[in-house]
């Protein structure tokens, strides 16, 4: 096997720990994890959400998705401050950063359901086209739901490729009438991850 594919090898092998390994072998770290970032080729997110707005029923701005929805939901997304040490989250309302309409599905039987969404982060519109799940986890407090929703990036403008989000929501229950829940982050903490050639 030539020398160049055998790090690979090891990888696809399954060792993570042996690719871990050998991905650090003659590397500088401290320059890799700077470039990540300063390349400009990838930009991350990472916002909360505040619900704006409950419609329950299949509106006109839910007509663009992919399924019948079953609710259309109106929601701001604001920035985060994270504690340096650690990353844990010190403050969960700096700044208003932007707003999405999403559309839900019905609830599947196995706990799933389809989401899309239109919205923009700052002056960056997107469409996002996914899936969210109830979790096994147990909610701190009865009026709780834990889920989590993943989907794929689209309709982003020049020199973006393409990107998807991820969500982990400790969600109050409820429809309209949903309130948050105090002492928790009862909405949605969004990662979005963006990238260009």
């Amino acid at each position: 096997m030539r020398a160049g594919l055998w790090p690979l090898a090891v990888c696809l092998s399954g060792s993570l720990a042996a690719c871990a390994s050998t991905a650090r072998k003659g590397d500088t770290p401290d320059a890799v994890y700077k470039d990540e970032i300063a390349a400009g080729l990838e930009e991350i997110y990472i916002t909360r959400t505040i619900q704006t707005q409950y419609i329950q029923e299949a509106t006109a701005a839910c007509a663009a998705a992919p399924f019948a929805a079953a609710s259309e939901q109106h929601y701001d997304t604001w920035t985060l401050s994270l504690r340096a040490a650690d990353g844990r989250v010190a403050k969960t309302h700096e700044r208003l950063s932007g707003e999405f309409v999403a559309c839900f599905a019905p609830v599947a039987p196995n706990g799933t359901f389809a989401l899309y969404s239109r919205g923009s982060n700052g002056s960056m519109p997107y469409t996002a086209t996914g899936e969210c799940k109830f979790m096994k986890s147990k909610p701190p407090a009865p009026k709780l739901l834990v889920l989590s929703c993943s989907a794929d990036l689209g309709d982003l403008p020049t020199p973006y490729v393409g990107g998807y989000l991820t969500t982990s929501s400790l969600a109050p229950s409820g429809g309209k009438n949903a309130t948050h829940v105090r002492g928790y982050l009862s909405t949605s903490v969004i990662t979005m991850r963006l990238w260009k050639r």
